[in-house]
């Protein structure tokens, strides 16, 4: 009994996140590409995509406020020195 009440709780958690998701989404479809750019945001090909893909730097982990986290000189997979 668990099992089911664990995996209907998950179910519903990611109907939610997913209803959620599209609202979004919704909104962000009415909005006119001048409040698009505004926000930072485009859309391309169906997708909405940042405006510099390239000012968001993947290679950089970011705390909730923004901030850098400093990078270690070790992997953070195998704990090998980097050089």
């Amino acid at each position: 009994m668990p099992i089911l009440h664990n995996t209907l709780r998950r179910l519903r958690t990611a109907l939610g996140n997913y209803a959620a998701k599209r609202r979004m989404y919704a909104e962000l479809e009415s909005c006119d590409p001048h409040t698009l750019k505004d926000i930072g945001l485009r859309w391309e090909r169906g997708k909405l995509v940042p405006l510099n893909p390239e000012s968001q730097r993947p290679d950089i982990a970011y705390r909730e406020t923004g901030e850098p986290i400093e990078e270690s000189d070790t992997c953070p997979h195998c704990g090998t020195r980097l050089t």
